[in-house]
């Protein structure tokens, strides 16, 4: 299998290929980019003879289909997603190759949709939102999508806070979290996201919310404990509510330390305080699998999907986490699973397709749980990677 990176000079597209370079049957991934002196140093990085790199200008339309066709599947991480997402995959598609991206761009995902038909009849699998969040989260909320009858809701929720300082002494986490572990491009993405009105799905129609206002708090283990989070602009409720049936609500939370969600606030809305924090809950602390105790657990994300089940009205929440050493597995992973699985023909459906529709959740969990085996050194099963939660609602 012969994968091409665009936007190879990046951290998505070097975690990815990180992964897709321990498969056997992947035999050449070429990282390519229009910056050749950082994309050689990141290639210098993951030093395997299965990387190569590339100057590759991705606005360079013949240049860019010429170079695709030599490949069995287009990675695409060149963002920001609503400038680039349209004509990359506009030209992937008359290059006739099948593709991946990292698109989480709430509005960039919609015009990525639009060119559906023409995949299809182009006969090409073009799979967006395949990152972490969107991406891993889309296939959790189709495991708790199918454990209902009926859906009505469904939540993402994505936190993230400082690791733990007496965790990461000696580790690249201690230098990152000094200089700050947000990048520029995370930044502006924020800024995009968390500004004006964001699409939500809202009693089985489109409707709009203020960014950044309105508040939940979502648990998960400690030390990220409960975490503080506001809806936010994102790619998954433009695909859950586009391909599943959900009766009533579909929209996505997001949580970051809050010193920076009020300076995230600040800038994206000219305030620091939200109008509409949450609650005060007397919710039990999320407490999950035995081998995320003493994890330093600081970043996670759920799908949280209620409805009825049996004639129960229920609510059932899959958590996928990361500790301190488990940084690499949780933010690489879906990409280069996502990769690896249309290239080895497990994605079938033809068109601009999300992770919901076209990955099975069992074999694609069952890797993430070699992923985060290998990397931690001890075997974590899919029910520690993927922790589900089922609560009966009166």
């Amino acid at each position: 299998m012969k994968v091409l990176v665009l936007g190879g000079a990046g951290s998505m597209a070097m975690g990815g290929a990180s992964y897709l370079m321990r498969y056997p049957d992947v035999s050449e991934i070429v990282l390519s980019d229009i910056n050749i002196d950082k994309v050689t140093k990141v290639a210098e990085m993951l030093n395997s003879p299965k990387i190569k790199v590339m100057e590759l200008d991705v606005l360079d339309r013949d240049m860019l289909i010429a170079t695709a066709k030599e490949y069995d599947v287009v990675l695409n991480c060149v963002g920001p997603f609503t400038k680039f997402g349209v004509p990359i995959l506009e030209a992937i598609i008359e290059a006739g190759v099948n593709y991946v991206d990292v698109c989480d761009d709430h509005d960039a995902a919609e015009d990525l949709l639009r060119l559906d038909q023409k995949a299809k009849d182009a006969g090409i699998s073009a799979l967006i939102c395949m990152g972490t969040t969107p991406g891993i989260s889309n296939v959790q909320a189709r495991v708790v999508y199918d454990k209902l009858d009926s859906c009505d809701s469904i939540k993402i929720a994505w936190a993230i806070t400082n690791p733990p300082a007496d965790m990461i002494k000696g580790t690249y986490l201690e230098a990152a979290a000094e200089g700050g572990l947000m990048s520029d491009a995370a930044w502006e993405h924020l800024i995009h996201v968390g500004t004006g009105r964001i699409p939500i799905w809202k009693e089985g129609r489109w409707d709009s919310i203020e960014a950044l206002e309105h508040g939940e708090w979502i648990e998960f283990d400690e030390p990220l404990g409960s975490a503080e989070s506001y809806y936010i602009g994102h790619a998954e409720p433009i695909t859950l509510a586009k391909n599943l049936k959900i009766n009533d609500f579909c929209a996505c939370l997001g949580s970051i330390m809050p010193e920076v969600m009020r300076k995230l606030r600040q800038e994206a809305r000219g305030h620091k305080d939200a109008l509409y924090p949450p609650i005060a809950t007397d919710k039990k602390p999320f407490r999950g699998t035995d081998i995320w105790q003493d994890r330093g657990v600081w970043g996670g994300q759920a799908a949280i999907a209620e409805g009825l089940e049996n004639g129960e009205h229920v609510r059932y929440t899959a958590r996928v986490q990361m500790g301190v050493h488990d940084s690499a597995a949780y933010n690489n992973s879906g990409q280069a699973i996502g990769v690896y699985m249309m290239g080895k023909g497990q994605i079938t459906e033809k068109g601009v397709v999300a992770p919901e529709t076209c990955i099975d959740p069992q074999p694609f969990f069952e890797e993430l749980a070699r992923y985060y085996s290998q990397d931690a050194g001890k075997t974590f099963t899919i029910d520690d990677v993927l922790m589900i939660e089922r609560e009966v609602l009166e």
